[in-house]
Formats: structure tokens, sequence, C-alpha cells
């Protein structure tokens, strides 16, 4: 998704994901970033724009579920996915809103200016 069209800060994160166009998901990825409408999946497999995808993103061993809309793909060659964006980015339609709150606990952590002493 566009910067100037996201509606919460993107916050870097690294976490394993399922996702799929059925429920339960199955497909393997790792989420890049996650912001209150969405993430970015890193995968070699991706859908088309306006797919319906279900999401699964495990966090320190809990699992949060997620539905939402592909935005935007990209698929690179396997050989050379670590050089170069293969993913695809997806728009939330419903999330879980324990991910919600993580999403914010994080955000809070990335503003925070120590204060001077």
């Amino acid at each position: 998704m566009d910067a100037d069209k996201r509606q919460s800060k993107r916050l870097p994160f690294s976490h394993s994901a399922k996702f799929g166009e059925k429920n339960p998901p199955g497909r393997i990825s790792f989420v890049t970033d996650l912001s209150e409408g969405g993430v970015c999946l890193k995968t070699n497999t991706v859908f088309q724009p306006g797919t319906r995808v279900y999401l699964s993103i495990t966090i320190d061993g809990v699992n949060y579920e997620a539905e939402g809309v592909v935005v935007w793909a990209e698929k690179a060659p396997p050989s050379i996915m670590h050089q170069v964006k293969s993913g695809m980015g997806v728009k939330f339609t419903q999330v879980d809103e324990g991910l919600l709150e993580v999403y914010n606990n994080k955000l809070q952590v990335s503003v925070y200016v120590k204060p001077e002493q």
C-alpha cells in the first residue's frame, strides 16, 4: 500500500504467519511490517490484488486471526528472494483485537523518547 494511502504508522515486525484463501490458512510466510490497517507478508507465493485472504499470525506462541484483501503483490524468483522484495501487502477487513493491542503497544515503545538526564 502506498504510504500516502496508509492510515496508520507502519512498524517493523518479524513474526511467522500462515495465510491462504481458505480458513484455516495453510501457507507459511513472515510478517515484515505491521500497521493498524494491514501487514506486509514476505513470501514467494503471492495472490492477485483484490484476493480475499485469511491470516494467522503467531506472536510469543499466541495465534491472532485476521482477514484481509491483497492490495499489492510482487513475486521474485526463489534464488533472489532475499535480495529483492517478494511478497504482498494485505489490508485488514477483520482483525483480532489482540493483534491491534500488540500493534499499539509496539507503537508506544517506538515513539518513546528517553528523557534528558
